[in-house]
């Protein structure tokens, strides 16, 4: 259910994986899964650029000056091509080399038991009925039933857009593996049933397999020299043949007419547009964005909608605190990613645990009752300071407690673990007992409020529980997902199974609002896409609150109530305008497909922002599909046409402008062109 915890439970201290690590080996093509084509020989390459039909013309040229005997022109004109073609390979390959910089290359092994034995092997050797075994930071090799689990916790956003790790289990809704996703926390045991094409990732690469279409400049040009063929086969016609009716001699007309066609061609369009691009493009890349195809410099420069992802894209791709309840009141938590350095607020005036005593003992009970851990900076990324090892949501409570001025370290050294009960998905919720410097138990349960907020768990009166349970749903509609925390003393002699731990006279502390926060110039970049005449729509796999909850944040969608979010589950295949919604959550790598094509059916030129796996078949689709450099899974760099080393949506903005810049520039030569042709041809 939405709202609900997802947390599970390791050795006090054992080491998880980190988010960010996580997301690092999602970009790792496992051998089970389909690697990107490899790229096209130079020769490939250079036949590209001149099948363009302003190439063809001045091959036409080239071909009938060499005819005349007219050299010297012949040689202007094949050199013109050659720069341009030139120009167009050298920026694919420049482009690919920087595409490979941010791709970390390695092949994931597995372990898996074959006759009683433990074996690791590369990923490409697992076959269906082998028996893979799951460890934290392990890439599932291939689909398969989970059919043992301990606390076992899977990190699917690359493939499904969940923003929370899922958790697995045999028997269990969610008891499938899929390959690609990495394990965070827990270990595991697996039957393996799909592999290769077979597998979940496997049918997502089936939709990669469209050949793109051509860029809005590309159809331009391409109709332009079309028409600028046919007026020139017409005039050279109609010249040839009043020169025969004047009785001129047909060697001299035929003459006449083939200097008129070279005349008449623009031969340093094609070379100009190149260039214009290629400068484009050097433009774009001073500016963190890394185009791989030429033509694509343009494109952005004509996009009317641009389809984005949520997780990674919009938002941080980590977890975090932004709101506490409690019973004496509510707080704001601010600060950016896992780094503990923040406020938080009550009233709009920062607070320490002296001067809101309530949120500190909601925060201490919430960092004791957990077992993930924070990195601090080591060096080994310049733009990363904080790591989350473990569980994030786990991990957000323990920022949100440095937040507040509070220590986990003393926390753990007063108030040492003795026992716990690990989370599991018919429970909903972990339990950790601690003992107590003043005598006793201290015994922390954290979990779901439609489990926690019950009489059979808190001795708090009926209206305490009505208020909480209502404010928890107001949350978990804005789009949060919601914890809520109790508390409750023991004797150490009063026994120690579960039901003594967690019976009926436990103390809500409060409730703890996590979301994967917003990142912080998306909401602008949002805007000067408006501003610029560019409509921004939602596409997720995530839960349909939480993407309304972040289109409206980011001004994607409005506040109002009948705005809601088209959800996938429900969708299905009837509905035909999927242009009506700005927001679509719970949508599958087919369907945002179709909304791609959706878009591109009503005469818009699409552009698509995306990070994960699930996203290739779309970024292929779109008209300029757009990656994530840093965040992003491989299959997704190498479907777009643009990559973005920051991960930065304003990035795409910038890229706009000199996308317009270059579309100008191309407008403006070209009428140059023409108006110097004519009196040539004259």
């Amino acid at each position: 259910m939405h709202g609900g915890t997802t947390e599970g439970a390791t050795a006090t201290g054992h080491r998880g994986l980190s988010q960010r690590e996580a997301n690092e080996l999602l970009a790792l093509h496992g051998p089970n899964q389909v690697s990107p084509k490899p790229p096209p020989a130079l020769w490939r390459r250079a036949f590209q650029q001149l099948r363009d039909p302003l190439i063809v013309v001045l091959l036409a040229a080239a071909a009938l000056t060499l005819a005349t005997g007219d050299l010297p022109d012949a040689g202007v004109i094949l050199l013109v091509i050659t720069v341009n073609t030139t120009v167009g390979v050298a920026q694919e390959v420049r482009a690919e080399h920087a595409v490979a910089a941010l791709t970390a290359l390695s092949a994931p092994s597995a372990r898996v038991v074959r006759d009683g034995t433990e074996l690791r092997i590369p990923s490409a050797d697992v076959v269906p009925g082998d028996a893979v075994l799951l460890g934290e930071g392990d890439i599932v090799p291939a689909d398969g039933e989970v059919t043992e689990a301990a606390a076992l916790l899977v990190d699917e956003s690359s493939l499904t857009g969940e923003s929370v790790p899922v958790e697995k289990g045999p028997g269990q809704e969610g008891g499938t593996a899929r390959a690609g996703t990495v394990v965070v926390r827990g270990r595991g045991r697996m039957l393996v049933t799909a592999t290769g094409e077979a597998s979940a990732i496997g049918r997502i690469a089936s939709l990669l397999a469209a050949t793109p279409g051509l860029t809005p400049l590309q159809r331009r040009l391409a109709g332009f020299g079309r028409a600028l063929a046919a007026v020139i086969v017409v005039l050279c016609a109609v010249v040839l043949a009043l020169g025969l009716l004047r009785g001129q001699p047909v060697e001299l007309m035929v003459v006449a007419a083939i200097s008129l066609a070279v005349a008449a061609v623009p031969e340093s369009l094609p070379a100009v547009v190149t260039l214009g691009l290629g400068l484009g493009a050097r433009r774009m890349a001073a500016r963190r964005a890394i185009v791989r195809h030429l033509p694509a410099v343009e494109t952005l420069g004509s996009v009317t909608v641009l389809a984005t992802d949520k997780t990674g894209t919009l938002t941080e791709g980590s977890m975090g605190v932004e709101r506490l309840w409690t019973p004496v009141g509510e707080a704001e938590v601010r600060g950016s990613g896992y780094d503990p350095a923040g406020q938080v607020l009550r009233d709009g005036n920062p607070v320490g645990p002296d001067e809101a005593p309530d949120l500190a003992n909601l925060l201490r009970a919430a960092m004791l009752c957990n077992d993930a851990s924070l990195e601090p900076p080591c060096g080994r990324d310049e733009d990363i300071a904080w790591h989350a090892l473990g569980d994030p949501t786990e991990a957000a409570l323990l920022v949100a407690g440095g937040r507040l001025g509070l220590d986990r370290s003393d926390l753990g050294r007063w108030s040492p673990r003795v026992a716990e009960v690990p989370f599991d998905s018919s429970r909903k919720r972990m339990t950790t007992v601690h003992g107590r410097s003043e005598g006793g138990l201290l015994v922390v349960s954290k979990g779901a409020p439609e489990v926690m907020i019950r009489p059979e768990v808190l001795h708090d009166g009926a209206r305490l529980r009505d208020t909480a349970a209502e404010r928890a749903e107001q949350l978990a509609r804005d789009g949060y997902r919601v914890l809520a925390v109790a508390t409750a003393v023991r004797p150490r002699t009063g026994g120690t199974t579960t039901a003594v731990w967690e019976d009926d006279s436990m103390s809500l502390l409060g409730l703890v609002a996590i979301l994967d926060p917003p990142r912080p110039g998306a909401a602008a970049a949002v805007a000067a896409c408006r501003d610029a005449g560019i409509k921004p729509i939602l596409i997720t796999g995530d839960h349909p609150l939480t993407a309304r909850a972040v289109a409206t944040r980011l001004g994607i969608t409005g506040p109002a109530a009948g705005d809601e979010a088209t959800s996938g589950e429900h969708r299905g295949a009837a509905m035909t305008d999927l242009t009506a919604a700005r927001v679509h959550a719970r949508t599958t790598p087919e369907q945002k497909l179709g909304i791609i094509q959706a878009w591109q059916a009503a005469g818009h030129v699409v552009a698509m922002t995306g990070d994960g796996v699930n996203d290739g078949p779309a970024l292929r689709q779109a008209d300029i599909g757009v990656a994530m450099g840093r965040r992003g899974t491989e299959v997704a760099r190498q479907a777009a046409d643009l990559v973005l080393s920051d991960d930065d949506l304003g990035t795409v903005v910038a890229a706009v402008e000199e996308g317009r810049r270059v579309y100008a520039n191309v407008r403006r030569f070209l009428l140059y062109g023409l108006c110097g042709a004519v009196p040539r041809s004259s």
